[in-house]
Order: C-alpha cells, then structure tokens, then sequence
C-alpha cells in the first residue's frame, strides 16, 4: 500500500479530529457558519442535515445529481493548491470552519496552514485503520519494494 506521510499538528492548529463524516456532520452543526468541505462528493450527503449552515464544496469534477445540501456553493479545482490561493478562499467565502479527511500529504497540506493562519478550526476524519499488509509512504518506496519482489509467471500474481 502507498500510503500518503500523515500530517503533524501545528501548536497553533485548531483540529478536532473525528473517527466518521457521520461524527464530522454532527459536530459542523453544531459550531454552525460558513464551512469549507473538501471531503468529496460521496460524502457530502452526511451533511445534509446542516439547513442553517453556509457550505463551499471543493469537488474536482462536476457532480451527477444537485448536492442535498440548502445552501452551497461548488469551487472546482484539482490540488495541489497554493498558500496564497487557499488564504483567499478562506477570506472571500469568510471560511469559519474546514472540514477535511486525514488525507495527510505535502499537496493538500496548504489548506490546513490557511486555516491555522486564519484561525478557524479543522474537523478532520480520521484515518481508517490500516489494512493489514506491506506500506510505504512514497512513490520511491513502492519501487524498491517492488524491486525486491520476484515475480513468479506460473502462480499468475506476485507473492
């Protein structure tokens, strides 16, 4: 498994980290304003509840059906984002609240120093547990790993 490095909190950092988007959906209901979702697509319906919340949805395509959310607004954009677009983000929508899965990663990283910057909170999913299995945290590690394989043709897959 690749496996993204997983994020180190700030001191200055405001998360309160959630094991479900279940949990995190109960929790932005109850801290309100404007949030900042970047959980993608398939989770958005956890939040539909939320009827006095003001929600930014960051998706990377456009959606098949309307969100069932009341009141939202799609940003489309496919990362890495930049310090400087991120702290914009935050500031024109009036961002009070990022909701966000513990992805971990250098490319998506911008959008939590921006938050930390502005002083909002991060609800942040948790990370399933880890399968059971080899992990490497980089492009670089899968190839050695792979490197050390042997290939064996007669059992149609490697060991």
């Amino acid at each position: 498994m690749l496996l993204r490095p997983r994020w180190k909190r700030h001191p200055l950092d405001r998360w309160i980290e959630v094991d479900s988007i279940e949990a995190a959906a109960a929790l932005v209901q109850r801290i309100g304003g404007c949030v900042l979702l970047t959980v993608g697509a398939n989770s958005v319906a956890a939040f539909a509840k939320a009827e006095d919340l003001r929600f930014i949805v960051r998706l990377i395509e456009t959606p098949r059906e309307e969100l069932p959310l009341r009141h939202y607004e799609i940003v489309y954009g496919r990362g890495p984002f930049g310090l400087d677009y991120e702290r914009q983000l935050i500031r024109r929508h009036r961002i009070d609240i990022l909701v966000c899965k513990a992805s971990g990663g250098a490319a998506t990283e911008t959008k939590l120093i921006a938050a930390r910057e502005a002083g909002i909170p991060v609800i942040m999913v948790r990370r399933p547990p880890r399968e059971p299995g080899d992990a490497v945290d980089s492009v670089e590690g899968a190839l050695d790993w792979l490197a050390g394989i042997e290939w064996r043709p007669e059992q149609g897959r490697m060991p």
